[in-house]
């Protein structure tokens, strides 16, 4: 005849799922199931359901070599003699808050890296905005101040021709008589060796004065501001040349451009 239902019954039956019940444990608990305990049966399917829940939601972890001589020890063997039979209760539900807090500490680990990958993303997106935003503020003073040389009152505006080297090549020079300040874009160029330059000049008394060097993008266009010219009434054409890198005090180079 089967054990009737009691609390001594209901706390072998997480041992029982847990696979860590043997003996005469066994053999009891398992008569009185067959004798078909409903409140039994309820506990042991919620039991189960629980332990397969975990183990699916758990990620994947190698064993350290003590926990599997463990796991054998309690597979292989018996309950030690001294060891009261709540014990194994207890450690099922240890068991299932310590796999419970691992699955937490987990999927909180995982939350962690994703707001830092976030995080960081958001990091470059804003500098990235930020770089852009410094571009546009420097275009648009560049256009400013391109727009009070071109615009002013009495602006003068110099064409200059491709010579031989560059006969495809264009340029023009914009001047602020009021201001001295000069605007000058070129067309056309062809790309220079690395340790080559433009450099623009403006003769003045028959003399050339340098007026900086400059590069050109891959359709061959340049620019260049030159500030505060003392005697700009004074100049009587503007030049090209290609010069070493960094530029030189006298034109030493080809001549491109003249106007």
């Amino acid at each position: 005849m089967s054990e009737p239902h009691s609390n001594r019954i209901e706390e072998l039956l997480p041992s029982y799922a847990l696979g860590a019940l043997d003996g005469s444990d066994l053999r009891e608990l398992e008569e009185h199931l067959e004798a078909g305990c409903p409140e039994c049966r309820r506990q042991l399917d919620l039991w189960n359901r629980d332990l397969e829940a975990l183990a699916e939601s758990a990620p994947p972890v190698e064993p350290s070599e003590m926990a599997r001589v463990r796991v054998l020890r309690v597979a292989g063997g018996s309950r030690p003699r001294g060891v009261p039979r709540w014990v194994y209760p207890a450690i099922a539900a240890l068991l299932l808050i310590s796999v419970g807090s691992g699955i937490g500490l987990w999927r909180l680990r995982g939350e962690v890296r994703s707001l830092a990958a976030e995080r960081d993303r958001l990091e470059r997106q804003v500098a990235a905005l930020d770089r852009e935003a410094r571009l546009a503020r420097d275009e648009a003073r560049r256009a400013a101040q391109a727009l009070q040389v071109v615009a002013a009152p009495g602006a003068r505006t110099v064409v200059l021709a491709g010579l031989k080297p560059a006969p495809g090549s264009a340029g023009r020079t914009y001047v602020d008589p009021q201001t001295g300040d000069a605007l000058f874009y070129a067309f056309g160029l062809p790309d220079l060796p690395q340790d080559k330059t433009y450099q623009l000049w403006f003769i003045a008394g028959g003399k050339p004065v340098s007026a900086g060097t400059f590069s050109v993008n891959e359709r061959g266009g340049g620019s260049l501001r030159v500030d505060r010219i003392k005697d700009v009434g004074g100049i009587q054409a503007w030049a090209v040349t290609v010069e070493p890198q960094g530029g030189v005090p006298q034109p030493t180079g080809e001549m491109v451009l003249k106007g």
